[in-house]
Order: C-alpha cells, then structure tokens, then sequence
C-alpha cells in the first residue's frame, strides 16, 4: 500500500525538523567547547603563555626558514623573468630552478656583505661618536640650564630632580636599547642564539625553495581534501592579498631605503655637512622602517652635527624635512605604492605594538602584518555592506 500524500508530507517535514535539532545541537555543542576552551585559557593564562613561548621557541628556526625562503622566492622569480624565460634548450630548463636560487642567494650574500662593510661600521661608528661626544654636549646643556635658570626654572627643577650624569645616562640608554632590542637576556647570548637560528632557518629555507612545487601540490591536495571550492577559493584570493602586500612592502622599503640614503649622504656632501657618509648610511639603515624610521636617522644625525657646529646642526634639520618631504611625495608613493594602504596612525601603532613584542623583528614585520589584516578586514566589510545593500 503507498503512502499517502499526507504522510509523505509529515515524513518530510519530521526529517527537515530532525535535521534542524541536529544542526542546533551542533552549533550548541560547538560553542560550549569554545567557553570550556575560552575558560581554560583564562583560568591558566601563565601557563598557555609559557606554553606559547615554548613553541615560539621550538618552531622559531623554521618560521625563519619559511621567511627567508619567501624573500628569496622573490628574487628567484624576477631572475626565472630574465634567465632565457622563453627557451626550449632540455638544459637551460633543467637548470632554471637551481641557477635563479643561487643567483637569489648570492644577491643576499652581496647585500650582506655591503651592510657588514659599509653600513654597519657607519652605524657604529656614528654610535661611538655620539658616546664620546654626548658627556660634553650635555655638560654644555647643564651649563646654560643654570645660566638661564629665569627663563625656564620648571627644566632646571626637572634636571634637578632627574639627577643623574652623562655616563649614568649614556648606561641606562644602552641597557634601554638592549632590552628592547633583543629582551631580557643577556646581549651576546641573544645574539649568538639568534644567529644560529637565522643559519638553521637559511638552510631550511633553501629546502623550501628546491621543494617548492612539491609542498604546493601537498597544500593543494590537502584544502581539496577539507576545504570546499568556495572556501578555497577565499583562502587563495586572501592569500594573494598578503602576499602582494609583503613582497611589495620588503621590495619597496628596500628601494626608498637605498634611495634616501644614497640622496642623503650626496645632499650632505654638496652642502658641506660633516660625517656625510656616516649620517647617510644611518638614515638610510633606518629608513627600513617606515614611517619613522628617517626620522630616527636624522636624529642621530643632528647629535653628530651638534657636537661640532650648532648652526650646521640646525641646517641640517632644515635639510632632512625637504628631503623627507621630496621622498614622501614623489619617490615613496612611486617605489612603494600602496602596498601598505594603511593610514598614517595604524602605521605607527604597528610599529609601537610589533617593537613591543618582538623588538626589531616586530618592527620589521608589524607593519606589513597590520595592512594585510587592514586590507583583508575591508574587503570583508566591503562584501558584508554589498550583501546588505550598504
């Protein structure tokens, strides 16, 4: 005997109801793990931090490893541009791959080498001329506090009250500088840890890049086997947003750095400004990192020039802020673009926050970090206002 209309229609609407409860309990289930979870992390925070510090530490050499192999691939592919790209001979193909990841690692060695023998010692020395020069300039300073004590006794009570002399200062500086710069610990070891993980990481990197279509097709095979086509095809266009703005943010910083220092230390040598060289590599050095980084330069700048003529230091003040303005207008929007596309404050608070965090590496990676989290966040909001007829 077949089923009546009506009892077709409560079987289907009894199945539709019992696969609403299910997928009710699903997301029931799904979110009190999430509190349980949630509440875990709250009640140990101490622990799941010190946890989350091991494991940073653990997987440290390969997270470089993967950053070297990403700067690297940059290179290799501008050289696959230039290396017979359109060829058939069997061995220029055959050899494409290893000859463009040596050509990539030779260009490293080559910058490398010019920031260990051109930049480096300007920057070191520029330190130790500051050092040398700082218990003067601030004896000088103390002299003309007290000799003008009338105009500005709230800086003479603030001197006073502070207390301490120039070697004092000059010590406090340096273990300010060290602790942000590479934490707590102690200075040579974090320097010589850091090192064996930037080697270990540079091996490993090079592993990546000969096996690079291999680990593609794996991460390919791997989201079609989890991954649906739609949400695969929002992973790759997000992925492609992140990787558009780092390349172009390592590329550019990288050519607005060399720019500003070449124009800086050729602008110093026509007006006669004294350690040209010195204060040019610094500026340029600094200028690595965006948006304040010039800046920093040019106060390094201003205290060399300061220790030998006043005036000049002064004109050199004058100096910086047109050619800040110069490369502010005309060469950084051409070199870098927009692959930033953040607003001025956020740049800065990444800077602040990634320095923070992880000292000169977070300096380094804040910035391109929070564009590609600003840019990824407005195209979510974009398409959410478009749905909604915004």
């Amino acid at each position: 005997m077949l089923p009546s209309s009506n009892q077709v229609y409560i079987a289907l609407k009894g199945g539709v109801e019992l696969r609403a409860d299910d997928s009710q309990s699903k997301v029931i289930f799904k979110a009190i793990i999430l509190i349980g979870i949630t509440l875990l992390i709250v009640l140990n925070f101490s622990g799941v931090v010190s946890i989350c510090k091991f494991l940073y530490r653990l997987i440290l050499p390969l997270l470089l490893g993967a950053g070297v192999a990403y700067v690297l691939n940059i290179l290799v592919f501008r050289y696959e541009k230039i290396y017979f790209p359109d060829s058939n001979n069997r061995i220029i193909n055959s050899t494409r791959r290893g000859m463009t990841i040596l050509l990539s690692i030779l260009s490293i060695i080559l910058i490398l080498f010019l920031l260990l023998r051109v930049i480096i010692p300007q920057f070191v020395e520029s330190t130790s001329l500051l050092i040398a020069g700082f218990p003067a300039v601030y004896d000088n300073l103390l002299l003309w506090i007290n000799q003008h004590a009338d105009l500005v006794p709230e800086l003479q009570q603030q001197v006073e009250a502070l207390d301490m002399d120039s070697q004092t200062i000059i010590k406090k500086g340096l273990e300010l500088l060290g602790n942000w710069a590479f934490g707590t610990a102690s200075l040579l070891s974090s320097v010589l840890s850091k090192i064996v993980n930037f080697l270990l990481g540079v091996l490993f990197g090079i592993y990546i890049l000969f096996g690079k279509g291999q680990i593609k097709a794996s991460f390919a095979k791997l989201f079609s086997a989890y991954i649906s086509a739609e949400q695969r095809e929002r992973l790759y266009d997000d992925l492609k947003i992140a990787d558009q703005v780092f390349s172009g943010y390592i590329v550019g910083q990288f050519k607005e750095a060399v720019i500003l220092g070449v124009l800086c230390t050729i602008g110093m040598l026509i007006f006669g400004f004294p350690y040209a060289v010195t204060i040019g590599s610094v500026v340029g050095l600094t200028a690595l990192v965006p948006l304040v980084g010039a800046y920093i330069g040019a106060a390094v700048g201003f205290l060399l020039i300061v220790m030998v003529d006043p005036l000049q230091a002064l004109a050199f003040i004058v100096f910086i802020v047109i050619l800040q303005q110069l490369e502010g207008n005309l060469i950084y929007p051409k070199v870098v673009g927009d692959s930033i596309g953040m607003p001025g404050i956020w740049v800065l608070a990444s800077i602040l926050i990634g320095g923070g965090l992880m000292g000169i590496t977070g300096v380094l990676l804040g910035v391109p970090i929070a564009a590609t989290i600003y840019k990824l966040l407005g195209k979510a909001v974009d398409k959410r206002l478009v749905q909604r007829g915004g």
